[in-house]
């Protein structure tokens, strides 16, 4: 079967706006894109007994009800522009938060 007369068969589009732009391409070019994952912002809390041990909590999740006891201290917001603790690892804090909704991680230590 032929495709109505003036009408591309692949795309439904008029002949004759074949190979210009418009808005009529734009949600194809859109769904081409890659898709940019987000940057995820942290909460980030200290341990006060425990030497060098963090915990990251994703903005978008509740912080946990342990990080409000008295053993843990607000260290400042890691995202874009924020302070990165050392050993902080951006792929492990996304996939820990996601099971657990938080991230714990300490500082690499050096042999001496």
């Amino acid at each position: 079967m032929r495709p109505p007369r003036g009408r591309r068969a692949d795309r439904g589009i008029p002949a004759s706006r074949e190979g210009r732009t418009g808005p009529w391409d734009q949600s194809a070019k859109l769904a081409a894109a890659p898709a940019k994952t987000p940057t995820r912002s942290y909460v980030v809390f200290e341990s006060r007994f425990a030497q060098d041990l963090f915990c990251a909590v994703p903005t978008s999740l509740p912080i946990p009800v342990f990080l409000t006891d008295a053993g843990w201290q607000f260290r400042g917001t890691l995202g874009k522009r924020g302070f990165r603790p050392p050993g902080f690892r951006a792929a492990a804090a996304r996939k820990a938060a996601s099971r657990d909704g938080f991230y714990l991680f300490s500082p690499p230590h050096s042999e001496d």
